[in-house]
């Protein structure tokens, strides 16, 4: 066996002996101290080996990279130590002048790499798919470290250009889209959908913004039950969009359906309504404008004509 010289100090094994255990108070609480020119909550070192100071004071003066690899030695000797404990006996031995402790080094393989290259950057969902399949192969890492390695390998997506942020004119332009559905309001403004649903909210707006009918607004002002606007929606005459009944699809009942609402019984004014806004018993829409079809009727002195045309020059 190598015999050590006096002057070198004992690897944490040998210097620690016996491993102790961490208790939950060692890490949940403790002083405050100024390190590194601020203050900072250190926790407790009750069952901290009092022999691994020694040998954080002979590796850490030497060079500043070899925190990382103390702290590695250290967490293979002890795995009960946390690494921010011993990053916090570092500190309060005055051992660093570090604000944060050293980023943790991971070794990446072929097979991380192809999971992200496979999944990452292709919508939020299998972005975080990715990184969920990344995280279950190494627990220890953390997500911030697979975005970062993804960044490196050129797979996040950037914007062409900065979006702008919202101003009193776009403003002005969203609320008049008031009644619009979500999707167009986000196509016209190139804005997301999140982003405008956001925007409204803090301008004091809901879902009625998009326009549409409650189920229970329908209820009261046609006089039918609920069981029967779900019917209606259940048949495809009615279409819920965002919880709400649509403006087009009520339009379309009442022009193709109308015997389905009790119209004597409804108050004189949502009579008026049906009739001059929804269309009520119209039939389908008309078409105006344009070249009217001829009938087969219209038709007939045509053909004749053409027959005795031909005749003539035959």
């Amino acid at each position: 066996m190598k015999e050590r010289s006096a002057a070198e100090p004992a690897s944490p094994e040998e210097v620690a002996g016996p491993r102790r255990t961490l208790h939950i108070s060692d890490v949940t609480g403790g002083s405050t101290a100024k390190v590194n020119g601020r203050a900072r909550t250190l926790p407790l070192f009750d069952s901290w080996p009092p022999e691994l100071d020694r040998y954080l004071r002979h590796f850490l003066p030497a060079k500043a990279s070899d925190e990382r690899h103390v702290i590695s030695a250290i967490r293979a000797s002890h795995p009960d130590l946390s690494e921010d404990l011993i990053w916090s006996r570092i500190a309060y031995l005055g051992l660093t002048d570090r604000k944060r402790r050293p980023y943790q080094k991971h070794e990446w393989t072929d097979t991380e790499d192809q999971i992200l290259r496979r999944e990452y950057g292709r919508s939020r969902a299998s972005s975080r798919n990715a990184i969920d399949k990344v995280l279950a192969l190494h627990p220890d890492w953390s997500p911030d470290a697979v975005v970062w390695r993804a960044r490196v390998l050129g797979l996040t997506q950037h914007r062409a250009t900065p979006p702008e942020p919202w101003s009193s004119t776009l403003d002005h332009y969203l609320l008049c889209l008031m009644g619009c559905q979500l999707e167009t309001i986000a196509r016209r403004l190139k804005r997301s959908e999140q982003s405008i649903i956001a925007r409204l909210r803090r301008l004091g707006w809901g879902a009625d913004f998009f326009g549409g009918f409650k189920t229970k607004d329908l209820v009261l002002d046609l006089r039918v039950s609920e069981a029967q606007v779900n019917r209606w929606v259940r048949r495809g005459w009615l279409e819920r969009k965002k919880g709400r009944i649509t403006e087009d699809s009520l339009r379309w009942l009442c022009r193709h359906h109308p015997e389905q609402i009790p119209f004597d019984a409804l108050a004189p004014e949502t009579q008026n309504w049906l009739k001059l806004s929804m269309d009520y018993g119209r039939g389908t829409a008309v078409r105006h404008g344009g070249r009217k079809k001829k009938s087969a009727a219209s038709e007939a002195p045509d053909a004749r004509r053409r027959q005795f045309d031909g005749s003539i020059t035959g």
